[in-house]
């Protein structure tokens, strides 16, 4: 009897564990009410990339007032378990004369899950090709890449390897750019959940424990330890959001895999881009947001700007707002972004105040 119970728990947990054609066209509903919420307008598409014959889905809004006659895009990267949904708040406001695009990196969330490389410089660049594949063939010449955590690593990343084709970089809260540190040399402490899935992080890739809680467990459990969430991220219904994070990270985890051997316990890059980011081309400009109550170390930006030489380097901080700052703030972000597309760049500054700004809950 106790065998053939566990048989049925272990065969319960392997359905909830597989993304079948009817996970996906779950993934498509709450991806649409997300952004049906904030009333976007959108194209969405699958953009075939080299690599293991992969495809990156891709959304698209077109501008407001006009193409840009010169090539030029805003390109929205989520980050690490997120999905171009989660800028729903930001595509209506960015496009006044630029096509806004986002699109799920290779091996993440509707995009392909295709088997990187152990090595993490090798899988770094799998990546970065991957991306330049994706620009090739959106016919883009150069893109004001925006990234959030994660995403802002691979855009860094990519600027490195083709700063040609960088109008200039946003960089939104960063992750992967500071040094490890001793935990008593920190500053800035994580929420105590994000000390909790960081441990965990350390030794399963870092959904794994979500996927293994199934369609019925991980939405409700989520909501409760990010009640945040559904204020940043409202949808057309009040779990929208904790159901999209879930079936968005319910296929193959090839990229959290890459992630993991990118980095060092508990969730420090391996190859910090503190130490490779003035290898990119001075004539890209750089703009880093943070938020007031985020827990992201600003330090590396600091550094950067005091030893580009040459080089626009600019620091905003969005007073109120965490991580997401893009969701957190809306107005505040996309004002920022508007105003480097249009350029109005100002001289660079730097907001950061340690005692006023950033403090842990």
């Amino acid at each position: 009897m106790a065998v053939a119970s566990t048989k049925a728990a272990l065969s319960t947990i392997a359905n909830w564990m597989s993304f079948t054609d009817e996970t996906l066209e779950k993934l498509k509903r709450v991806e649409s009410r997300l952004l049906e919420s904030c009333d976007v307008q959108y194209e969405s598409k699958y953009v075939p990339v080299r690599f293991k014959k992969g495809d990156v889905y891709t959304l698209t809004v077109k501008p407001r007032e006009g193409e840009n006659p010169n090539g030029e895009a805003i390109v929205l990267i989520p980050g690490l378990g997120a999905g171009v949904a989660m800028f729903a708040a930001n595509f209506n406001k960015c496009n006044k004369n630029h096509s806004v695009h986002s699109f799920d990196p290779l091996g993440f969330g509707r995009s392909s899950r295709p088997k990187f490389s152990d090595d993490n410089a090798i899988s770094e660049l799998e990546m970065v090709e991957a991306m330049e594949d994706w620009r090739k063939f959106m016919g883009i010449e150069k893109m004001y890449l925006v990234g959030h955590a994660f995403g802002g690593y691979l855009a860094s990343a990519y600027a490195l390897e083709h700063p040609s084709r960088v109008a200039h970089l946003v960089l939104v809260d960063p992750w992967g750019f500071a040094e490890k540190v001793d935990a008593n040399e920190k500053l800035i402490k994580p929420y105590a959940w994000m000390s909790f899935l960081g441990g965990v992080a350390g030794y399963f890739n870092p959904f794994s424990p979500m996927r293994w809680m199934g369609p019925y467990g991980t939405p409700a459990i989520v909501q409760k330890l990010r009640p945040d969430l559904v204020i940043r991220f409202p949808g057309l219904r009040d779990n929208d959001i904790y159901k999209y994070v879930y079936y968005l990270n319910l296929p193959n985890p090839t990229g959290e895999t890459a992630f993991m051997n990118m980095t060092l316990p508990v969730g420090w890059a391996k190859r910090p881009m503190i130490r490779r980011f003035n290898g990119i081309d001075k004539n890209v400009g750089v703009t880093f947001i943070y938020g007031s109550k985020s827990w992201i170390d600003p330090g590396p930006a600091i550094d950067i700007q005091s030893t580009r030489e040459g080089a626009y380097v600019d620091i905003k901080i969005i007073r109120g707002a965490g991580t997401h700052v893009y969701a957190d703030d809306p107005a505040a972000f996309n004002q920022i972004v508007g105003d480097i597309v249009e350029g109005r760049l100002a001289a660079p500054s730097n907001d950061f105040e340690l005692e006023e700004c950033f403090h842990s809950d």
